[in-house]
């Protein structure tokens, strides 16, 4: 191998390793009841962002991450793991660090939450918290500013509010999500892929 593609080859690698950077996956956590059984998952299934131009809060959730490969175990999340599920509110404040004052702030947010290609507006708890440079939940993701806050937020709704009741395993139980220490993401151009089904 010469050289010029060594360097070629690190570049392209360090350019992906780079955009991998940009955008953090948040622990996301969904339970229901299906056949009488508690019914829960949890994997690193959402993706929340901040657009510090318009103050929109706007997050997804990709249902098929929750799958284990298991089908006894995944069956019931058949009807879910087909469209993702987002959300975009306003969040009317310019600096979300003065929000929080080193604890945590409990805020309502509503929006237009869409799913199975139906649209409601809905609203969340969002309870944000600054992230100390020095402690272990600090991740830097080299946006100097959403990189120092996490949210916690939680949400329920039921699943004919959606439609997923009119599918194959006729889901009838409120689903719960709740999304743990959610990295905030600057929104950017490549945030968008996010939102597509």
């Amino acid at each position: 191998m010469t050289v010029k593609k060594i360097i070629l080859l690190f570049a392209i690698l360090s350019l992906k390793t780079l955009s991998a950077q940009d955008i953090f996956p948040s622990k996301t956590y969904i339970n229901t009841c299906y056949n009488d059984q508690q019914c829960f998952s949890l994997n690193s299934a959402a993706f929340i962002f901040y657009n510090n131009d318009n103050h929109e809060l706007s997050f997804s959730i990709d249902f098929s991450k929750f799958k284990t490969g298991n089908d006894t175990i995944d069956n019931w999340l058949d009807d879910l793991d087909d469209t993702k599920l987002t959300f975009k509110g306003q969040l009317n404040y310019d600096n979300l660090l003065v929000l929080t004052h080193h604890n945590s702030k409990a805020i309502k947010v509503s929006g237009l939450m869409t799913f199975n290609n139906v649209s409601h507006a809905h609203s969340i708890e969002v309870n944000i918290f600054e992230v100390s440079r020095e402690g272990v939940l600090f991740q830097n993701n080299q946006q100097d500013y959403n990189d120092r806050i996490n949210v916690n937020l939680g949400f329920a709704f039921m699943p004919k509010e959606f439609k997923i009741d009119k599918k194959a395993h006729h889901l009838k139980k409120k689903i719960t999500v709740g999304i743990y220490r959610g990295y905030v993401n600057n929104y950017n151009s490549n945030a968008a892929k996010y939102f597509e089904n």
